[in-house]
């Protein structure tokens, strides 16, 4: 396997847009948002535009299919990586995510890239619903055969006669190699399957503090080093980030939003449980859950935790001095999630702002 194109530097860190459209009413505006946060963050430099796999419920339910977000964003661009996060492979045939990543991969002149989740909502499952027990198997799998077949350009397989064809597959993209990232959210051992699968990582503080983080990503190095083929693999922190010229500001700006945005995961949260599944991240219930007053008091307490060092909220110097904290907790980049703050002309608005922390943080 050759990773050469998608293994960190082990310097600097980079950042990039991850839109999510967690709490957007109009699907028409939440796109509006998109394709124009993609035009700014490729006119500024940023490094990469990442949309996510979601569906059933509001909280990210306009985007139920990336690759199709993902073209729409290569149209619009011409720099920036073109990721999606996390394509929930299990719910998909490998061919089918090869096929439709290989158009963005050649839409966009061989800027694609995916990040790969097993799922955890049960609900998403109605889609596969003999996929969801051994979705965390599947993975492994789905990793190993979307990169052969990514690179040979064929799939086999047995069709409804009960032959086994070998096919071609349409388009061939511009890359060799399609870079993959895992998603991880706290566990040790899903940090380390990536490392032994030579993947990329994609993470965020919702679950782990930053000295977690940088136990979980000195055990992905140390995988990666062990079954990789050179490089050092790329660690990416997914943070809710608004910043602005004040720390008052921006608190004035995002609280309501970032309020609204967790109350909406919590619902979807609720409904997962309430189907006899579990919360993200494989979280366990918290008694408060169970009624509307106490889902509340956890969004409140969330954002309470956010404000105090685990978001990009605040000023240009706060957002730097969080920022080096992450790059020294051992990440490569930070995938800034804007689209919370569910106002069109306020989050455009922060892009500048944002930017210039990545440039006094690439600055040192």
């Amino acid at each position: 396997m050759d990773h050469a194109h998608d293994a960190g530097t082990g310097s600097g860190l980079d950042f990039g847009i991850f839109f999510f459209a967690a709490v957007g009413d109009e699907a028409a505006d939440t796109y509006r948002t998109l394709l124009d946060g993609a035009r700014s963050a490729d006119e500024l430099g940023f490094a990469f535009v990442s949309t996510p796999e979601r569906h059933f419920h509001r909280f990210g339910g306009a985007f139920p299919n990336p690759a199709v977000t993902s073209a729409a964003v290569a149209a619009v661009t011409e720099n920036v990586q073109i990721r999606a996060g996390s394509v929930v492979t299990p719910l998909h045939h490998p061919a089918r995510v090869v096929e439709d990543f290989a158009v963005v991969d050649s839409m966009s002149g061989g800027r694609a890239a995916i990040s790969i989740g097993s799922g955890w909502n049960v609900n998403d499952f109605v889609l596969a619903k003999d996929a969801y027990e051994t979705r965390k198997q599947r993975v492994t799998e789905d990793v190993a055969a979307i990169r052969r077949a990514w690179r040979e350009g064929t799939w086999t397989g047995e069709n409804p006669r009960g032959v086994e064809v070998t096919l071609d597959l349409y388009p061939r993209p511009v890359q060799k190699d399609l870079p993959i990232w895992l998603t991880a959210s706290r566990s040790e051992a899903t940090f380390r399957q990536a490392g032994r699968l030579g993947t990329n990582v994609l993470t965020h503080l919702e679950n782990q503090d930053l000295g977690a983080l940088r136990e979980n990503v000195h055990a992905y190095r140390e995988e990666f080093a062990a079954h990789g083929v050179g490089g050092r693999g790329k660690v990416t922190v997914m943070m809710h980030t608004y910043v602005a010229p004040t720390t008052e500001e921006a608190r004035e700006v995002t609280v309501p939003w970032l309020k609204r945005y967790l109350l909406t995961a919590l619902d979807l949260e609720t409904r997962a449980v309430s189907s006899g599944g579990s919360m993200s991240g494989g979280r366990s219930g918290n008694p408060l859950m169970a009624e509307e007053n106490g889902r509340r008091r956890v969004a409140e307490l969330g954002v309470n935790r956010y404000l105090a060092g685990s978001s990009l909220i605040g000023s240009v110097e706060e957002c730097v001095d969080v920022a080096a904290k992450v790059r020294d907790a051992g990440a490569d980049e930070v995938a800034c999630l804007v689209d919370f703050v569910a106002d069109h002309e306020r989050m455009l608005a922060g892009l500048p702002c944002l930017n210039e922390v990545r440039r006094r943080v690439a600055a040192g």
